[in-house]
């Protein structure tokens, strides 16, 4: 009897060490993320705040280097219930502008939190990054500086954590988008080699394009060949921790255009409908507007005092051709001999129809929250349904949003769209000139279950020497 029960305690120890092993490999240490416990490698830490127009976001990061040839291995922090730190203030950094002495209060309980998780031998070569956005550069210049002064004197008084000047700056567009194509490829694992031996094929893997539309501007960065074009928009980007090889170097086309998000759009349409009204002959109150659900009304106020309405005619054909009216029409014009996207930007000797691309924010929401097509995209299906929803009557579309058979779009969605769904494919096929039937375009949201953050490309960009300072083998 008693070497039975030394058998079954045997058994028991040995199935719950096994279980335990398991958990360690792929749950505690081999998925993307981790959480202060599980600590198996000599981590790096770094924390980066996202200061946008609403509000300022913080990210913790930790990443080792396998050597100084390979790009850093990152990946979020988690907390105890296996979600990454991620922790927002309220409203945007912007609004210091006129009381720049209250920003680093502002920004304190962001530091407090992610202090937290780090380890306590690992918080003083911890590194720090803060880098607004749109919102501050909207500032006057003066404002702009006294926060950036404010916060570079203020946060070393408030937290242990090394606050390097130098770090906490405004970017520009361009460099968010920098951010956020390098999260994407990193995410997508296009910067690791390939594992085949042929020869033939390049030592790169291919990377992917981006496309992100907000509500203010439209954000596009791809890679593209060494060639003798020349444009302000070519960045060249080396992640790696040596300056003497290529390996991964990267030549990008990357820019931003202002005024062409969604939201921005819908201000172009609206003054292309008031040049409308104002052109007639006739003395009109209202105007048959395409990018409308049918009998949907809106009423418009002018300048001048005046007003007319908007009545929706849901046809969704004649709403794309007037955006891709206003794409094209007025300065600035592309030369003759060149070949230009919309707004007169040069474009680089490359057809985007060719290449991977990936639709962000505005292209997921428009194709995902009435349509449900979101994903790989098809044209044909994108546009039969668009014009599916855009042909209802407005009475209907209430209705059916009151049955939940429109579970992810608010009011506002489904009054905008119509008009939303018609700007990203204008943009798409007469803006970028991506073919509607020949393409790789698709829309995310998430990438392998990741929401897509400039932040860690940023943090991966700014910190690729850290291998060569913390004396990592180059083998």
């Amino acid at each position: 009897m008693e070497w039975k029960l030394k058998t079954l305690m045997l058994l028991i120890f040995g199935v719950g060490m096994f279980v335990v092993l398991l958990y360690l490999l792929s749950d505690g240490y081999g998925s993307y993320g981790s959480y202060v416990e599980a600590v198996d490698r000599d981590y790096s830490y770094g924390i980066i705040v996202d200061a946008g127009s609403t509000g300022s976001r913080l990210f913790l990061y930790r990443w080792w280097s396998p050597s100084v040839k390979e790009l850093i291995k990152i990946e979020p922090v988690l907390d105890e219930n296996r979600q990454a730190i991620v922790r927002k203030v309220s409203p945007g950094l912007s609004t210091f502008g006129a009381k720049p002495e209250d920003a680093s209060a502002y920004i304190r309980p962001l530091l407090d939190y992610a202090y937290r998780y780090i380890p306590s031998n690992k918080r003083d070569t911890a590194s720090f990054f803060l880098f607004a956005t749109a919102g501050m550069r909207l500032l006057p210049f003066d404002q702009q500086e006294a926060v950036v002064k404010s916060l570079r004197e203020g946060l070393p008084k408030m937290t242990k954590i090394k606050i390097v000047p130098e770090n906490v700056q405004i970017i520009d567009g361009k460099w968010e988008g920098i951010y956020n194509w390098i999260a994407v490829n990193y995410i997508l694992g296009r910067f690791e080699p390939r594992e085949d031996v042929n020869t033939a094929l390049p030592k790169r893997k291919p990377t992917v394009g981006m496309i992100d539309m907000g509500g203010a501007s439209t954000q596009i960065a791809f890679e593209i060949p060494l060639s003798d074009f020349q444009s302000e928009n070519v960045q060249s980007v080396n992640l790696g921790s040596l300056e003497d090889t290529d390996d991964l170097r990267y030549q990008l086309f990357v820019t931003t255009f202002l005024g062409f998000g969604v939201n921005e759009g819908a201000k172009k349409y609206e003054k292309y409908l008031n040049s409308l009204v104002e052109n007639s002959t006739d003395d009109i109150s209202y105007v048959r507007d395409g990018c409308l659900p049918v009998n949907l009304m809106k009423i418009v106020s002018k300048d001048d005092g005046s007003q007319y309405v908007r009545k929706g005619t849901g046809e969704w054909d004649n709403c794309v051709k007037s955006i891709a009216k206003i794409l094209t029409d007025g300065p600035p014009k592309c030369p003759l001999t060149k070949q230009c996207f919309f707004g007169g930007i040069l474009s680089p000797p490359v057809r985007l129809s060719q290449i991977e691309l990936y639709g962000f924010s505005e292209y997921w929401y428009s194709v995902e929250d009435v349509l449900s097509l979101g994903g790989a995209y098809n044209h044909s299906t994108f546009e039969e349904r668009a014009k599916e929803f855009c042909q209802q009557r407005w009475s209907s579309i209430k209705s059916k949003a009151r049955a939940q058979l429109y579970p992810k779009a608010n009011d506002e969605r489904l009054e905008t769209q119509c008009f939303k769904s018609a700007w990203i494919h204008a943009i798409l096929h007469d803006g970028f000139f991506v073919d509607e039937n020949q393409h790789k375009f698709q829309s995310a949201n998430k990438i392998s279950e990741q929401e897509v953050q400039w932040a860690l490309g940023a943090m991966i960009y700014h910190m690729r020497y850290s291998p060569v300072e913390l004396g990592v083998s180059r083998y």
